[in-house]
């Protein structure tokens, strides 16, 4: 009994990974998507927690890349130089 347990926890926890890199790994339209078909199923459809992972979702599109941050003066010193060090 205590190999079969076991194996049923190895194998919730592999799943429970895979679930997780696929959502991390993702596109955001491919989480509203995912997110969507969620919200169809009848238990999940009044769900608190799957309308506030939309919400955040939805939010993180909004920065979508980053791309509008104010770029750096040219003037800036670089982070990865530290002050009279010499140039490799």
């Amino acid at each position: 009994m205590s190999l079969l347990l076991q194996q049923l926890a190895v194998g919730v926890v592999v799943s429970a990974c895979a679930l997780f890199s696929a959502w991390r790994l993702s596109s955001l339209t491919l989480r509203l998507k995912w997110l969507t078909l969620l919200e169809r199923a009848p238990l999940l459809a009044r769900s608190a927690w799957l309308r506030r992972l939309r919400q955040r979702t939805l939010a993180r599109q909004l920065d979508a890349c980053g791309g509008c941050a104010k770029a750096p003066t040219p003037d800036a010193a670089s982070p990865n130089r530290r002050p009279g060090a010499l140039r490799r």
